[in-house]
């Protein structure tokens, strides 16, 4: 008989299909419920068939909205693709111990129907709180000249709600949880857990060296204002570094084409590349770098030292929770171009401490990122949030991820 019996929904692609099979097997696995193409069936997430809920339709009515629309008012129907898919998990439902909702503002009504039994539900945030974003996103768009968001979507709203109805909060950085906390969320039911990397598709290439000595510093992630790219931009242009290219792997936000004109022949850019093959454009670089201005973990960073990089993000990146500052990587201001330049010179000029922290990013990601570990710290903190309300039915072991 299991521990305690775990659904797991997400309403969307999330990182759910690198550890959803650890969870099945640690029998604690009930339903997971999720959104996805249709051919990603239980064989593909290598979990029980009768486990697999892939409520699909969602995704395909999201795109065909995109596609008939040019992307027109999804933000005001998003919430009705979210109802539906809401309605077909509710019609096969299972009870559960604890629900493990990814907060997209998808699960009230599962919210509801887990606590009408009696479950515990856990709610997981990706971002900080939507009121945080926003502020940091209005306040960049007014720097660089771009329309401000008057107010919170739907959306959005419906995650605040989704937070204030759940018994726990795991995110995946401090700065979530302390954003949450901040307004009002009480800490003794948070609990930090960073997200992992594959490492089976992560890894340095094959020829530990480089095919050429170029000094590449690599960027992997939505080119847009809150990943902050112009202020890697505008260090590049200042260093003006000889034998050195700015790679900016990642699709382009509408409103960042007439800025990125500014600094044509600056970089090259590849728009997309498939999650498969980055570890070859990792592995050909010198030093990734993620100027985030708002990122709740990303994953990015954790791909890029599994792969043996040097890693330069700012505060404002949850995963500078998994930078050791000088050792595998360096933690920096959030727009600060002088900041980024000063370290990204230091790895150039140093190429003994660009091979140390080379080393000791790789070390870092094999020892401790990989989503085997994950979903046993996860694991751990399912047993002490049942601790925490009594309903364990086993001693929980020393957690990595507690209620803290």
């Amino acid at each position: 008989m299991p521990l305690f019996k775990l659904n797991v929904a997400v309403c969307g692609r999330f990182h759910f299909h690198n550890y959803v099979r650890y969870l099945d097997q640690a029998g604690v696995l009930n339903r997971f419920y999720y959104s996805h193409k249709r051919s990603t069936d239980a064989a593909t997430l290598e979990i029980h068939s009768d486990r697999a809920i892939n409520l699909w339709a969602k995704e395909y009515l999201v795109h065909l909205h995109g596609k008939l629309t040019k992307g027109r008012l999804l933000a005001k129907f998003s919430p009705f693709y979210s109802d539906l898919w809401q309605l077909g998990a509710l019609r096969r439902w299972d009870r559960c111990d604890i629900l493990h909702l990814m907060q997209h503002g998808t699960g009230l009504s599962l919210i509801r129907r887990a606590k009408d039994e009696g479950a515990t539900v856990i709610a997981e945030p990706v971002n900080q709180h939507p009121l945080v974003m926003n502020a940091i996103l209005n306040e960049e768009a007014e720097r660089l000249g771009l329309r401000r968001t008057a107010q919170l979507y739907t959306a959005q709203e419906r995650q605040i709600e989704e937070s204030l109805a759940s018994d726990f909060l795991l995110t995946p950085s401090r700065i979530v949880r302390d954003s949450f906390v901040d307004r009002g969320y009480h800490t003794s039911r948070t609990a930090v857990l960073p997200y992992g990397v594959d490492l089976n598709r992560f890894h340095p290439g094959a020829r530990q060296d480089k095919p050429d000595k170029t000094f590449r510093v690599i960027c992997v992630g939505a080119i847009s204002p809150r990943k902050g790219q112009v202020y890697l931009l505008e260090t590049w242009k200042r260093l003006n570094l000889p034998n050195a290219e700015l790679l900016l792997i990642g699709s382009i936000s509408h409103e960042m084409t007439s800025i990125l004109h500014r600094y044509d022949g600056l970089y090259r850019h590849i728009p997309f590349v498939p999650n498969h093959e980055l570890f070859e454009y990792y592995s050909r670089s010198s030093v990734f770098v993620l100027p985030s201005l708002e990122d709740g973990c990303s994953v990015a960073c954790a791909e890029a030292m599994a792969c043996g990089l040097p890693v330069i993000t700012t505060s404002n990146n949850g995963a500078s929770d998994i930078i050791d500052h000088g050792k595998d990587g360096f933690v920096v201001a959030a727009r600060s171009p002088e900041a980024i330049a000063e370290q990204i010179e230091v790895l150039y000029r140093d190429r003994e401490l660009r091979q140390a922290m080379s080393m000791a990013a790789l070390a870092k990601a094999r020892h401790e990122l990989g989503w085997d570990r994950y979903a046993k710290r996860l694991c751990d903190f399912y047993l002490a949030v049942l601790e925490h309300n009594g309903q364990a039915r086993s001693p929980g072991q020393d957690q990595t991820a507690k209620a803290s």
